[in-house]
Formats: C-alpha cells, structure tokens, sequence
C-alpha cells in the first residue's frame, strides 16, 4: 500500500492545517525566549510578553502564564506563519530553538545564584567594618 504525501501547509497563515506530529509537541524554545522566539518564527503575538513585564505586582505571573501559553501553542504558529522544507526540517529548527532557551534558562540561573552570593558576600564584609 503506497502512502500518499500530504501537502506542505507550514507559512499559509492561520487556515494552515498542522500536522499532528507538529501541533502535539510543547515548544520549549517558544517558553525560554518567548519574543526573542517569535520574532524568529514570524509569530508576533509573544512580543506582548514584553508589555506584560512591566506590569507591577503582576508582571513576574503573568510572564509565566504567557510562556506556558506560548510552549503549547508555539508549535501550530510557527508552522503557520513561517515556510519550512516540511516537517523533519521544522523540528530540526525548533529544536536549535528549544536549545537555545535551554542554554539561556541556565545561565540565568547560574548569574542569579552568583550575583546573590557576591552580594551576600559584599554585605558580610560591609557589616564587619563598624
């Protein structure tokens, strides 16, 4: 039984229709670098992560909700809205993406916990001084 090839629907816009094996994959590089991501997929909803984080008191939360938000949904947007050769080669790029964010999320990590310890460490010497 020969298989028939199912058109290659990714950069058609909203009316495109996914492949399942596209749209069911969170998308981690969507997560990690939200507007950054966008703005390499063709997608432009997550630059409104940008206004969001100016919000007080609420920024920080709804920061994250957008990132989850963007994780699942980046998949079917980024296949609508950007042309990909087909499927293998639109995971091949959200998976540079995905790694990326990785990448970012642990050197962020990484400078919060030494910007925290350097600080302690300055406030520890500045109070034995007295």
């Amino acid at each position: 039984m020969e298989e028939t090839m199912l058109e290659n629907t990714s950069g058609m816009g909203k009316t495109a229709n996914v492949p399942v094996e596209v749209a069911k994959k969170f998308n981690w590089g969507a997560f990690f670098l939200s507007w950054i991501w966008g703005l390499g997929n063709a997608t432009y909803l997550p630059l409104i992560i940008l206004a969001v984080a100016f919000i007080p008191f609420v920024g920080a939360l709804g920061c994250l909700g957008l990132a989850i938000w963007f994780g699942i949904k980046g998949n079917e947007w980024a296949w609508q809205n950007k042309r990909f050769e087909n499927v293998e080669a639109f995971h091949s790029y959200q998976k540079k993406w995905a790694i990326a964010g990785i990448v970012v999320a642990c050197l962020s990590i990484i400078w919060i916990i030494f910007s925290v310890l350097f600080l302690g460490a300055l406030m520890f010497v500045g109070s034995g001084s007295n």
